[in-house]
């Protein structure tokens, strides 16, 4: 599914406008609107909201995929950015929409709303940012606050549009918020198109312009640091379970999970309208893995050499009991605390926590991790360790499996289905059976419909 925006979009699109201004709210896109309503070169489109005016705004959205038959939404906010994606898989169909309740960027309001929209001018009978002050956000807002800033060849060449065809206009606004020299400097080296020594100024550019922004807002700018900080701790320290979206996929070695995952994160890209590179989606590989392996901690040591031969995973005898509930107890610790700092650190990023095996494998292959306890206690030890919000368990025949894959007998190919099946019908709210005999492509459709349930809102 490669379809980003088409006619269905621009439909939802120009009836959310509708709304927006038959409730008298004023509006307009912030950039990227070449092409719009039918044609979006992005991947989402930035709409600026009347101050104050967000909530209802938010209403009018969802009223208006609600009657384009949109199913499931996906909502999000980072500071004044709310980020809203609409999803029906029954058609096909994603798109993302972020309202913006003020361009404040860490606090900082360089430009109100008011200000912004003095510049509004009409495109295709939509409302949109002039040339002028279009460049001028550009440089502001792709460039304060950025470490390592870093400015696509398209922006640059819509600065350098606004710089050549509003000159002095263009200085003027560059001198009002960054001072005489350093806005000077700034327009010669926008002129000369030396855009890598525009963006080594950013730290001088972003100190010019939190002084400007206090001087002449100091209280707005000092509440919305402060709210800054808070949503960002909040989020966080105080509610990351509320925000953490998190699932593991458990299957016998050949079943095919490798190329489920695949097939499933992809049409996950296309419904959170994601390119692969947006590393929205964080693999972990049976467990965070903040510790290491006891095998490599063994050899730092120098108490023994580690076995890098993953190819066969019971290639090793189980180790003694007391050995083993040093080595239960060490990966329990592993997921206790790395689900803390992983999935936190996802959550900050609102990214998919996503296991490949997890702690039921203590239960269904003590083998693959050398245990050698009763399986009361590998229960015990499971049930100390998070859980995810979904575990999907992919079923198939263990002939399949076998012809798939040898590196198990056939024998312990269906004890370990068996005992996955025992394991998933212990909490049937948890865990989802896949028939793994499908498609890799049908498997996927068939887990997403559990992970909408889950973790987005039904319209």
């Amino acid at each position: 599914m490669t379809t980003r925006w088409d006619e269905r979009h621009g439909k939802i699109l120009l009836d959310f406008f509708k709304k927006l201004s038959e409730s008298n709210i004023k509006w307009f896109i912030l950039r990227g609107y070449e092409g719009l309503p039918n044609i979006n070169p992005s991947k989402d489109v930035d709409i600026m909201i009347e101050t104050g005016k967000e909530p209802l705004a938010s209403a009018l959205l969802k009223q208006t995929f609600e009657k384009h038959n949109v199913s499931n939404l996906h909502k999000d906010c980072f500071g004044h950015i709310h980020c809203y994606i609409g999803m029906d898989t029954l058609h096909k169909l994603s798109i993302h929409i972020d309202l913006i309740d003020g361009y404040i960027s860490k606090g900082f309001e360089v430009f109100t709303f008011e200000e912004l929209y003095q510049h509004v001018v009409l495109y295709n009978g939509m409302n949109v940012l002039d040339d002028l002050m279009n460049g001028i956000m550009l440089v502001v807002y792709k460039i304060f606050g950025y470490h390592h800033a870093k400015l696509k060849s398209a922006y640059q060449a819509d600065i350098f549009k606004a710089q050549q065809e509003y000159p002095e206009e263009f200085q003027n606004i560059l001198l009002k918020i960054s001072g005489d020299g350093l806005g000077i400097k700034l327009n010669e080296l926008i002129a000369q198109k030396d855009f890598d020594a525009v963006v080594a100024l950013e730290p001088k550019f972003t100190k010019a312009l939190k002084k400007y922004t206090f001087k002449i807002r100091p209280w707005s700018t000092i509440r919305y640091s402060a709210e800054f900080l808070w949503q960002k701790v909040s989020r966080i320290i105080f509610n990351y379970k509320k925000y953490a979206k998190t699932f593991a996929v458990m299957a016998p070695d050949g079943t095919g999970k490798t190329t489920f995952l695949e097939a499933l994160l992809k049409e996950l890209n296309f419904y959170y309208v994601n390119d692969e590179n947006d590393n929205r989606f964080h693999v972990y590989h049976f467990r965070p893995s903040i510790l290491p392996n006891l095998g490599a901690v063994g050899e730092k040591a120098g108490v023994m050499k580690q076995d890098t031969d993953f190819t066969n995973p019971h290639r090793s005898k189980p180790a003694n009991p007391l050995s083993s509930l040093i080595r239960i107890s060490y990966y329990t610790l592993d997921y206790i605390i790395g689900w803390q700092k992983c999935v936190r650190n996802d959550v900050h990023y609102d990214r998919y926590s996503v296991f490949d095996r997890y702690s039921y494998d203590f239960i269904v292959d003590p083998r693959r991790t050398k245990l050698n306890l009763p399986e009361s206690i590998r229960t015990f030890f499971v049930k100390l360790t998070p859980q995810p919000g979904i575990v999907f368990v992919l079923n198939a025949k263990p002939e399949t499996v076998y012809a798939r894959k040898q590196e198990l007998p056939l024998e312990e190919i269906e004890r370990q289905a068996k005992m996955y099946k025992k394991v998933a019908e212990s909490n049937k709210k948890r865990f989802v059976m896949i028939d793994a005999e499908q498609k890799p492509e049908e498997m996927a459709e068939q887990a997403i419909h559990y992970i909408m349930n889950k973790y987005t809102e039904k319209i």
